[in-house]
C-alpha cells in the first residue's frame, strides 16, 4: 500500500523507512505473520526530503513500492525559509560558509522580481551535498572526500510552477518562500541562485515539504 509520513528535522528519508518498517513487522509478528531468514518487509520512498527539511513523506509498503515512481517525478509544493548574506557549501545552514555578500540593497521587490525570473522550465545545477548518484556513489559522499566540487555536476532542467517570496526582513535578511514545483528541483539552489540574482548570497534556513503529487 501507499501511506503518508511526516519525517521531522534531523532525520533522514530512510531513517523513516526503517522506523516504519521496524513498526510494521512486530505489528505483522504480532499477528502471527512470519518472516523468512533474511527477509524483511520492502519498504521505500516517494522522493528524498533533507535531514534539515521536514514534511510530507510518501511511503510504500510491499507491492506498493511499485507505485513510488509516480510520486518521484511529480509536483510538490514547499514552503521555506533563508537568509541573505552568506552561501554555504551544503547550501543550508548545516554547512559552512563559502562566500559571503552585502544584503542591504535587497528589497522585497528585488526578490520578487528575481523569482519570477526562476519560474517555469529552467536550467539548474544540482548542490554536491544531494543524494544523487554518481558512479555509483551519492555525490555528498564524493563531496565530503574532496573529489567533487559544484561545477563538476552538469545543469538540468527542471519545471518551478510558481516561486513566491511570501515575506521579508530586511533588517535580518531573512525570507520565506513558497515553491510549487515538479520532481527533481532542489529549493536550496533555488534560494541560492535567488541570492545571487539580486546580487548578494543567500542559504536555505528551513524546509517543509506540504504537498505531494
Amino acid at each position: 500500500g501507499i501511506v503518508v509520513a511526516y519525517k521531522p528535522t534531523n532525520w533522514t528519508s530512510f531513517d523513516v523507512v526503517a522506523k516504519a518498517r521496524g513498526c510494521l513487522e512486530a505489528d505483522l509478528k504480532k499477528a502471527g505473520h512470519t518472516f523468512r531468514r533474511r527477509s524483511r518487509l520492502k519498504v521505500g520512498h516517494g522522493g528524498t526530503l533533507d535531514p534539515l527539511a521536514e514534511g510530507l513523506l510518501v511511503l510504500g509498503i510491499g507491492a506498493g513500492c511499485k507505485g513510488l515512481e509516480g510520486y518521484l517525478k511529480g509536483g510538490k509544493a514547499y514552503r521555506a525559509t533563508a537568509r541573505l548574506g552568506t552561501e554555504t557549501d551544503t547550501q543550508d545552514s548545516s554547512g559552512a560558509i563559502t562566500r559571503s555578500e552585502p544584503a542591504e540593497h535587497v528589497t522585497l521587490a528585488a526578490l520578487r522580481d528575481a523569482a519570477a525570473g526562476l519560474t517555469g522550465s529552467i536550467l539548474q545545477r544540482p548542490p554536491i551535498y544531494s543524494a544523487l548518484k554518481r558512479g555509483g556513489k551519492p555525490l555528498h559522499e564524493l563531496a565530503r572526500a574532496g573529489k567533487i566540487e559544484e561545477g563538476d555536476v552538469e545543469p538540468r532542467r527542471v519545471t518551478v510552477h510558481s516561486l513566491e517570496v511570501s515575506r521579508f526582513d530586511a533588517e535580518s535578511g531573512s525570507f520565506e518562500l513558497l515553491v510549487d514545483c515538479a520532481g527533481g528541483t532542489y529549493v536550496r539552489t533555488l534560494i541560492v541562485d535567488l541570492g545571487r540574482a539580486v546580487g548578494s548570497a543567500a542559504h536555505m534556513t528551513g524546509l517543509v515539504r506540504t504537498r505531494v503529487g
